[in-house]
């Protein structure tokens, strides 16, 4: 009975990092009704040609039991904006939404100039776009990854500081009011107290706007990226310092965070440590410990069910099913274990 609303299924040119019929039945073990998954694929998921491609990889993979959605990704180029609307209205709900990056991350899939970013609101409110749009909001002109060591793995934390994402953040929520936007604006894996406090003040000024927490920003600081192996825990947006930490699982507690999505995003350990040096952890078969997380932090059962699921499902208006089934580790489906921490911390085994 869980929604991800935020996932990198990978395949295409990616194989060796995950596929399709992979991750859902990851999803499927793991207690997940419904992953949307990401369009910075290799090739991009921009177009038609290949959001049925995707979706011929969802009728092969055969996993009854999970939905399996996409976002199409915006460019900078007007006419694919537009054709984009098109697409979506045509697909849906297997295109559950639009997603523009603001910065770069993984991939080359950006609308990093505010002017262009403008433009594609601007087409959007033309189209009668009235869907979800998700924004990467990393602003690309305050990032500094010259500062980016891999030697200093912390440093990416400095290269991508919490300005980065809030000012990003004021700039979508200018464009929507500017455009007088109609569709629903998300800011997913919002990772700072200060975002999420302008978020809540523009919700309640009347913006349709919420947002989404991944569990490492409530679970981990920044503090990961001075251990030994600290490159696996870099990630788009960094790790924040502890205060952040605590101050975002308050926040969450407080339900001013729409929803938690884990953002899982697997790598080969050589991309992560060796060569690319990739952002990015895998969070798919951690959903129960996730769950628990929460029971541990005395969120009750209502409040973990609407933001591991209702919330979700309200805000895209897709009709998905509650589901319960057996729990099954998935866990070493994955080069690396990020959350082996905390289940020790709180002596989690699996249903």
């Amino acid at each position: 009975m869980i929604i991800d609303a935020h996932v990198h299924l990978r395949d295409f040119n990616e194989k060796h990092k995950e596929t399709v019929k992979h991750g859902l039945e990851v999803a499927l073990d793991s207690g997940v009704s419904a992953v949307f998954e990401m369009p910075n694929t290799k090739p991009p998921i921009i177009d038609e040609k290949t959001v049925k491609e995707r979706i011929e990889l969802y009728k092969q993979a055969g996993v009854n039991g999970v939905f399996c959605g996409m976002y199409i990704g915006l460019t900078s180029d007007p006419e694919q904006v537009k054709n984009a609307v098109e697409i979506s209205r045509k697909y849906f709900p297997l295109v559950v939404g639009m997603k523009l990056y603001a910065g770069k991350s993984v991939g080359d899939l950006a609308v990093v100039h505010p002017v262009h970013q403008l433009t594609a609101y601007l087409i959007l409110v033309q189209e009668g776009y009235d869907g979800v749009l998700a924004v990467h909001a990393e602003k690309e002109l305050l990032m500094n990854e010259n500062v980016f060591s891999p030697e200093f793995p912390i440093s990416h934390c400095f290269a991508r500081p919490p300005i980065v994402e809030y000012e990003s953040i004021k700039d979508q929520i200018k464009f929507a009011r500017l455009t007088k936007f109609k569709g629903k604006l998300h800011i997913p894996h919002i990772s700072c107290p200060e975002s999420v406090e302008l978020v809540t003040k523009e919700k309640k000024l009347g913006l349709d706007i919420s947002s989404g927490v991944c569990p490492h920003h409530f679970m981990f600081d920044m503090d990961k990226l001075l251990e030994k192996n600290g490159l696996l825990w870099k990630m788009n947006p960094a790790l924040r310092p502890k205060p952040y930490r605590e101050k975002m699982l308050q926040l969450l507690y407080d339900e001013k965070i729409d929803w938690i999505e884990t953002d899982h995003a697997p790598h080969t350990l050589e991309e992560k440590t060796v060569h690319s040096f990739m952002s990015g952890i895998p969070g798919l078969p951690w959903w129960p410990l996730f769950i628990e997380y929460l029971r541990n932090h005395n969120f009750s059962e209502d409040q973990i069910e609407r933001l591991t699921f209702t919330n979700a499902r309200n805000r895209f208006g897709i009709d998905i099913k509650k589901t319960k089934r057996q729990i099954k580790d998935r866990k070493q489906d994955y080069a690396f274990n990020p959350y082996e921490e905390i289940e020790r911390r709180i002596d989690f085994k699996f249903f």
